[in-house]
């Protein structure tokens, strides 16, 4: 059988191999040994055995078939038992010896042999768990908070299997406001969820999933965009009290490490969406500028409003969103003359009139200053630095 790659054998340690013993020990009446392939016995509940050479062991380990030691028969460093070689996906990686009378432990022996190894394929198992959890929780790091974003980009080039684009960006926030966020044990469920398509780490109590093309066109017959709306809805199912912020989807290096910058800085702002919404980071584009405001400029913007009214807010508010009268008045449940009259008086309280665009990108801007200041008030925090 072609030999397993280093990196993904489990080794017999002795501290791996005492603690396997000291598990199972209690349950047994015999002794048990567990050797390693040379056949030295490297953890035993009979302490003076550990370091010594089993030549039994070493001769099942050697040939790959159980031998078995007579009381008789026992040659030095032995005790009458039986041995069993230990595989690990096809390779024999050790032994394991039960102490006793032959025709008594010889039906126990395979049992623990196959018990012993089912714990060390979990071992291995959450081994590899771990390996890809920090090279993906370095992956990200590097493209979310890291000066030189495209450096990651580089390394999903050698990663294996390569996590080649279209890519998007998503960032899983617990808006519900959870201690510590979201934490390692969400990764490794939305891990298992998507498998090698996709970078999956909690950082900073934020949960990062980077997809790509792969990942976002399967499942589905209607390309990206239904791909990856499908994506986010089985991570709110995972996760049902998150909210979900997620990038365009990014077709260069480039644009993949703007995006990543876009949704850094908006991720630490979860109150600016509800738990439980998947909204688009472009959306909050304006939050983003508002939140880079310095607190004199966001107040200066925030006092244009002052004599605006909680209707005239929200009717202000839904027209910006549309740029229709008429989607205005649908949204707000109020008639289209309502919204025409809270919309002139808008501009006799500030002096800009929503029907100028320059005018009416700094009603807009005055908006989310004012929502900025609200949340700053709140959260006792300052503007986010620039390129966060």
């Amino acid at each position: 059988m072609t030999a397993e790659p280093q990196s993904q054998r489990v080794h017999l340690s002795q501290a791996l191999a005492q603690r396997i013993v000291d598990e199972l020990t209690p349950a047994l009446q015999e002794n048990l040994n567990l050797m390693d392939a040379h056949g030295v016995i490297v953890a035993s509940n009979d302490a003076s055995r550990v370091g010594t050479l089993h030549p039994g062991a070493r001769e099942a380990a050697a040939t790959n078939s159980v031998v078995t030691v007579e009381a008789g028969s026992a040659r030095s460093g032995e005790q009458a038992g039986v041995n069993v070689p230990l595989e690990h996906r096809g390779m024999v990686i050790g032994v394991v010896g039960v102490t006793g009378e032959p025709a008594n432990v010889r039906s126990l022996a395979p049992v623990l042999a196959l018990t012993i190894g089912l714990l060390f394929e979990r071992e291995a198992e959450l081994a590899g768990e771990s390996q890809r959890d920090a090279r993906d929780r370095d992956l990200l790091a590097r493209l979310v908070y890291g000066a030189r974003p495209q450096d990651a980009v580089g390394l999903l080039a050698r990663r294996a299997p390569r996590l080649t684009g279209p890519w998007q960006l998503f960032a899983v926030v617990d808006a519900a406001g959870a201690p510590g966020g979201i934490d390692a044990t969400a990764a490794a469920r939305v891990r298992e969820l998507l498998g090698a398509q996709a970078v999956v780490g909690a950082l900073r109590g934020v949960l990062w999933v980077l997809a790509g093309g792969v990942a976002l066109a399967r499942g589905s017959g209607s390309g990206l965009d239904a791909g990856a709306a499908a994506l986010a809805n089985e991570l709110s199912a995972i996760l049902p009290t998150a909210s979900i912020l997620h990038s365009d989807i990014a077709a260069t290096d480039a644009s993949l490490a703007s995006e990543a910058g876009t949704l850094a800085a908006l991720s630490t702002r979860s109150a600016l969406w509800a738990v439980g919404e998947v909204r688009a980071a472009r959306t909050l584009q304006l939050r983003l500028v508002a939140a880079h405001l310095p607190e004199g400029a966001a107040a200066n913007l925030a006092v244009l409003l002052d004599g605006v009214t909680p209707g005239e807010r929200e009717t202000l508010a839904a027209y910006l969103g549309s740029g229709v009268a008429a989607e205005a008045s649908r949204s707000g449940y109020a008639h289209r003359n309502t919204v025409r009259r809270r919309l002139a008086s808008i501009a006799e309280r500030t002096g800009f009139d929503v029907r100028v665009p320059e005018q009416a990108a700094i009603l807009a801007l005055a908006l989310a200053a004012e929502q900025e200041l609200t949340y700053r008030s709140a959260n006792k925090v300052h503007s986010a630095p620039i390129g966060e």
